[in-house]
């Protein structure tokens, strides 16, 4: 007899909204650590990447840039997916925390979604 589990797994991979390129891949986003709880770090405006985990080509523009400010494109098209600063350190809305330096405009990208994936469980 076959059973069929369904588990719900978050995908947590960004693409590119204009050509749908895979950016990202099992990427670790920030938290919200404010105090307040204010909407600054609300998934529908930004995905905010934890500064010590960035991936290499988000470095290398980084690096490219002399840790200042800068945007960041899709590496196959060219699009504009998000920016980086370093410099002003912007708070969050209610001014206690500052804001991760590296985001995602989530209207730029395909933000991550939990799948439905099916398991085939068999019993002997």
């Amino acid at each position: 007899m076959r059973a069929i589990a369904i588990n719900m797994e978050p995908l947590k991979e960004i693409k590119c909204h204009k050509c749908r390129h895979v950016l990202l891949y099992g990427f670790d986003y920030s938290v919200n650590n404010c105090p307040q709880k204010c909407n600054s770090y609300n998934v529908h405006n930004f995905i905010f990447l934890d500064d010590n985990k960035i991936p290499e080509w988000i470095k290398f523009k980084i690096e490219e840039e002399n840790w200042t400010k800068g945007k960041l494109h899709c590496y196959n098209c060219g699009f504009k997916v998000g920016s980086f600063d370093f410099v002003s350190g912007r708070k969050c809305e209610c001014g206690s925390t500052v804001l991760p330096s590296v985001h995602f405009i989530t209207s730029q990208v395909d933000k991550p979604v939990e799948l439905c994936l099916f398991n085939k469980v068999t019993e002997k």
